[in-house]
């Protein structure tokens, strides 16, 4: 039983088995396979032109422990367990941590992931028949998100908020996400920044996006007022009925 090998959509992520948290080791395995690019990519961190190779993907602890629901310290000894038995090589600096996937390519089948993404393509172009929309939202979403950057780590941190909508039974509708962008590009003008801001909110478990300031003595009162913002008011007034079902997208 140990021959041959199976497809696995990255879609599963979205499955809500897949949301089960704490992870075991065995799924964060397959979580770091699922986020490794399956060709070479590079894209724009801040000012620096960064080069990502096939089989690997960028990161950090943070996210991983909110993908994972772990500790600071389980992620690390995690990682040092895969690195030592040559599963993966971790490279960090003060922006990054890039995770390169052993054997990769030996696993990875280019034919075969082309046939498969050409029978995906067939697949998208017939008529969607969920009754709850969740798979034409999805669609739009994602699509919006591919237009929206070049930055792979940015895009990433993106599906990586979606997610976080979803596990709190909040998920996104695509005008929620169009306002969400226009929030964020009000927020930040560096892709850095809009890392930094989606980040915030993941880890917080907030349904929009808040400016990044300055941690000190008043932070609780400088968290009460970033929350405050122009897209929070509206929130709260969708939440609380103020507009009928067909306008309540957050």
């Amino acid at each position: 039983m140990s021959d041959g090998w199976i497809s696995l959509h990255r879609k599963i992520t979205e499955h809500w088995l897949w949301i089960d948290k704490p992870f075991d080791k065995r799924s964060a395995w397959i979580d770091m396979l699922l986020m490794a690019n399956h060709d070479d990519n590079k894209f724009l961190l801040g000012n620096e032109l960064v080069e990502i190779e096939k089989g690997s993907f960028i990161t950090s602890e943070l996210k991983l422990m909110e993908r994972w629901g772990w500790s600071k310290a389980k992620v690390r000894g995690f990682l040092t367990l895969l690195q030592n038995d040559s599963m993966i090589v971790k490279k960090t600096d003060h922006k990054k941590t890039v995770i390169t996937i052993g054997k990769y390519n030996e696993y990875q089948n280019i034919q075969t992931t082309e046939e498969l993404q050409k029978d995906h393509k067939k697949t998208a172009k017939r008529p969607q028949k969920d009754t709850n929309n969740n798979i034409d939202i999805n669609n739009y979403i994602y699509k919006a998100i591919n237009d929206y950057s070049n930055n792979n780590y940015l895009k990433q941190t993106l599906k990586d908020f979606i997610d976080m909508r979803i596990k709190i039974k909040s998920p996104m509708t695509d005008k929620a996400f169009d306002m969400l962008l226009k929030e964020l590009n009000k927020l930040a003008s560096t892709d850095e920044l809009k890392i930094q801001i989606l980040e915030q909110s993941i880890i917080n478990n907030w349904k929009s996006v808040y400016a990044i300031k300055p941690q000190n003595n008043n932070s609780k009162s400088n968290q009460s007022t970033n929350k405050q913002s122009s897209l929070s008011e509206l929130l709260e007034m969708i939440e609380g009925g103020a507009f009928d079902e067909q306008e309540r997208d957050f």
